[in-house]
């Protein structure tokens, strides 16, 4: 089995990221997902928000993110809008937070634990920015299969509880992320009717606002 390499994204290869997120999220549109334009944006005004993982000379997984300023109470309506005003992005090195939006590893490499190395590397940009933390949308991917027989917050409860086992989710908790609420059409997910859970890891070596 060969050596994953991590490492951040360069213009070069944005046009592979926009492949493997094709692969990995059929069901959104064009529209919907990251451009080889905007990747190579994305790479100008914060190349340390990309990761991106490498076999060999294919990508096999990416994580992206800026840092923006969060209130959880009155999130943006989409992600959408989380990320741009204007189709211009909301990437601040100022921002309080990290904001994580996609995340994708090659259906062929599930399971070899690329996912939570990116992860990991992303919490090491927040303790290295001294960040309060790191946000993001879970999405909700195993709530079409209760949503007859639970609501989105007792669902979200039983995941929380050990109960009910989400691809997504529970995984995300086990990796130190804790439950903010759901959230509707935050991000589009047809198969879990667009909800999401916002959640949140928290830096524990944040070291309190730094004077201006």
């Amino acid at each position: 089995m060969s050596e994953i390499i991590y490492t951040n994204l360069s213009r070069e290869r944005c046009a592979e990221v926009v492949d493997l997120l094709d692969i990995c999220f059929p069901h959104m549109t064009a529209d919907e997902q990251y451009s080889e334009e905007e990747l190579q944006e994305h790479v100008a005004y914060f190349p340390e928000g990309l990761v991106v993982a490498f076999d060999d000379k294919k990508v096999v997984g990416m994580g992206s993110g800026i840092f923006v300023d969060l209130d959880f109470d009155r999130l943006p309506p989409t992600e959408e809008d989380l990320l741009y005003t204007d189709d211009q992005p909301n990437h601040d090195y100022a921002g309080d937070y990290y904001y994580g939006s996609d995340m994708a590893v090659h259906p062929d490499y599930r399971g070899r634990g690329i996912a939570r190395e990116i992860y990991n590397r992303r919490k090491q940009l927040v303790i290295d920015f001294n960040k309060k933390g790191f946000a993001a949308a879970a999405v909700l991917r195993d709530f079409h299969k209760y949503k007859d027989q639970l609501d989105v917050h007792a669902y979200v409860g039983k995941v929380i509880a050990g109960d009910i086992f989400d691809p997504t989710l529970s995984v995300q908790l086990r990796n130190g992320f804790e439950v903010i609420r759901p959230i509707k059409d935050f991000f589009p997910h047809p198969p879990s009717d667009h909800w999401s859970a916002l959640i949140l890891w928290k830096n524990p070596h944040f070291q309190g606002e730094k004077p201006s």
